[in-house]
C-alpha cells in the first residue's frame, strides 16, 4: 500500500463559513495520507439536484448520496478521520463512524478511525468517555482519540505506518 486513503467524516462541508476549517484539517492529512473528501463527491454528484428537488424525489437523492458515500468507505477508504466537534455531534458523522466500525467488526476489512474532538461543549459524554457510541469505532479498530489540532498529523502518521506495513 503506497499511501492509505483516509475518509474524512465531518459536517464542515455543509457550512460554507467553515470551509477554511475543513481545508486546514485536509492540509494536516495530505502529507501523510490521501484524504477522501465526501463533500467533493456530494457536491459534484448530488447537492445541486437535491436542492432543486422536493418530496419523495429529494428523499431518494439524499438516500442515493448516502449509499454512494458508504460505498466509498467500503471500497476505497483504508481508514477514517472523524471530526466530532459540535453540540449535538453530527448525525451523519455518527453514521459514517458506525459503518466504518461495522466493516471492521465483521472482518470485511481493517478500518482504523481517528476521532478528533477539541470542543469543550458537552454532548452526552462524561469525564470518562467521549460518547459511549463513539468509543467502539476508534478503540476497537486500532484507531485513537485526539483532542488537539496539533495531534492530527502525528496520529494519522502512526496509523498510516501500521497500515502501510501490512
Amino acid at each position: 500500500m503506497l499511501r492509505p486513503k483516509c475518509y474524512v467524516e465531518s459536517p464542515l462541508g455543509f457550512e460554507p463559513a467553515r470551509q477554511a476549517e475543513l481545508e486546514k484539517i485536509l492540509d494536516q492529512l495530505r502529507p501523510v495520507v490521501e484524504p477522501i473528501n465526501p463533500f467533493f463527491i456530494a457536491n459534484e454528484e448530488f447537492i445541486l439536484k437535491i436542492m432543486k428537488a422536493s418530496g419523495e424525489e429529494r428523499q431518494r437523492l439524499w438516500c442515493s448520496m448516502a449509499v454512494r458515500l458508504y460505498k466509498v468507505i467500503r471500497d476505497e477508504a483504508d481508514m477514517g478521520f472523524a471530526f466530532l466537534n459540535g453540540d449535538p455531534p453530527d448525525f451523519g458523522v455518527g453514521c459514517e463512524l458506525g459503518y466504518g466500525f461495522a466493516l471492521h467488526d465483521i472482518g470485511y476489512k481493517k478500518f482504523p478511525i481517528i476521532a478528533y474532538r477539541q470542543d469543550y461543549r458537552r454532548s452526552g459524554e462524561t469525564d470518562n468517555n467521549l460518547n459511549s457510541m463513539a468509543l467502539p469505532p476508534y478503540l476497537k479498530t486500532g484507531g485513537c482519540f485526539i483532542d488537539s489540532f496539533e495531534a492530527i498529523q502525528p496520529a494519522v502518521k502512526r496509523i498510516a505506518a501500521v497500515l502501510a506495513a501490512k
